[in-house]
C-alpha cells in the first residue's frame, strides 16, 4: 500500500511507482486519469502484432472488460495514426472526443492509453502527459525486472507473479461470475532434447544461438495473449490463455513440428519435448508446475520429441506420439 502525502498530483504518481507488475500499474493510471482530469472514461492497452496486423489488448479499464481485445487495429485510423506517429491524437465520437495517447518504450509504441471527454477543450494535457512519462517509464523497469536478458521472454520471475495473482481464490470467484464455462486455459513445459550434448559439442555461444532462434520460434507460433517464459536454462513455459486441453495439444504439435522442421545452422535437427496440463480452480502453483514437468519428462523418457498431456497419464493413457523408440540424433 502506498503511502499518502495530501497531494493529489503527488499522490497519483507515489502509487503508480509503487506498483510492481504491470496490470496494478496499468490500473493505477486508469485511476490517475479519472481522479485527475474531467475524462468520462479511460482504457489502458497492451500492442501486440506488427504493423498491419496490430490488436490491442485492456490492461485496465473504467468499462472496458480486461483482457479484451480491439481488433483489427488498423480499422480506426485514428489508434493507427497514434502508432505510426508516436504522438498523441484527437478522435472526434458521437458526444465528444477520445484523446488517443502512445505508450513509447525504447523508441517503439508498445501500448495506448484512450481517455473519452465530453467537454471540448482539454485542460489537463501537460498533467496527463507527465503521468504517461511516468507511466512508461515504470513500465520499462517492471519490463526490465521481468525479462529474460537473453531471449526477452518473461523470466522465471514473471511466472510466479502471473501464478500469484492469476490462482488464487479471488481471481477464481471474479472469472466464475464473468463466465463459469469458459476454461481457464493450459500450462505447457518445454525441454530442447539433449541440449547438454549441443553445449557440449558446439559450445555455450552456439548453445545460445539454439535459445535466441527457439524464443523466435515461440514468438512466432503463439497468440498474442498468450504467455511465453524462459523457465531456466534449455526449458520453457506457456500459459494458453482461455484454451481447453485438446485445443492446447493441437497447437503444442504444431509448435513441435516447427521446431524439429527448422533449419538450425550447424545442427542435423533440434527436438523438444512437451507436457501440458490443465489450469483448474484452487491448484497451487507448484502442483501446476509438478504435473506439466510430470508429463515432459514422461515424454523425455519415452522417445523424446513429443507432447504429452498429465491428464493423459493420470488416467492411464498416452498421448499419441510421432515414436515409441528413443531417437538418437547427429549434431552435424
Amino acid at each position: 500500500m502506498s503511502i499518502s502525502v495530501g497531494h493529489p498530483l503527488l499522490d497519483t504518481i507515489i502509487k503508480l511507482t509503487a506498483q510492481r507488475d504491470q496490470d496494478s500499474l496499468a490500473g493505477a493510471l486508469v485511476d490517475a486519469i479519472i481522479g485527475l482530469s474531467d475524462a468520462a472514461s479511460a482504457s489502458v492497452y497492451a500492442l501486440g502484432g506488427e504493423l498491419g496486423h496490430l490488436s490491442a489488448k485492456v490492461l485496465a479499464s473504467s468499462h472496458e472488460p480486461v483482457g479484451t481485445h480491439i481488433t483489427p487495429l488498423d480499422a480506426r485510423p485514428g489508434l493507427r495514426a497514434c502508432v505510426e506517429g508516436q504522438s498523441t491524437i484527437t478522435v472526434p465520437v458521437d458526444d465528444g472526443y477520445q484523446m488517443v495517447h502512445p505508450v513509447i518504450e525504447q523508441g517503439n509504441v508498445v501500448g495506448l492509453m484512450i481517455r473519452e471527454h465530453h467537454q471540448t477543450y482539454d485542460h489537463h494535457s501537460d498533467i496527463i502527459e507527465g503521468l504517461m512519462a511516468i507511466y512508461a517509464n515504470q513500465q520499462s523497469l517492471l519490463n526490465h525486472q521481468q525479462r529474460d536478458g537473453l531471449t526477452g521472454l518473461y523470466n522465471r520471475v514473471a511466472l510466479q507473479n502471473w501464478m500469484g495473482k492469476v490462482l488464487n481464490t479471488e481471481s477464481h470467484a471474479e472469472r466464475r461470475a464473468s463466465d463459469k464455462d469458459a476454461p481457464m486455459g493450459c500450462f505447457a513445459m518445454f525441454d530442447i532434447d539433449l541440449f547438454k550434448r549441443i553445449n557440449d559439442t558446439k559450445g555455450h555461444l552456439y548453445g545460445d544461438e539454439v535459445l535466441l532462434v527457439f524464443a523466435d520460434l515461440m514468438r512466432e507460433s503463439f497468440r498474442y495473449n498468450d504467455l511465453l517464459f524462459r523457465y531456466g536454462g534449455e526449458e520453457f513455459a506457456a500459459v494458453l490463455s482461455d484454451t481447453d486441453l485438446n485445443t492446447a495439444l493441437s497447437v503444442l504439435e504444431r509448435f513441435r513440428e516447427t521446431v524439429a522442421q527448422h533449419n538450425f545452422a550447424q545442427l542435423n535437427q533440434v527436438t523438444v519435448t512437451i507436457g501440458v496440463t490443465r489450469i483448474t480452480p484452487n491448484l497451487e502453483a507448484d502442483k501446476l508446475i509438478e504435473r506439466a514437468d510430470k508429463a515432459m519428462y514422461f515424454g523425455k523418457n519415452h522417445g523424446r520429441n513429443q507432447v504429452q498431456a498429465f491428464e493423459w497419464l493420470d488416467q492411464g493413457g498416452i498421448v499419441p506420439s510421432i515414436s515409441e523408440q528413443p531417437q538418437t540424433y547427429k549434431l552435424f
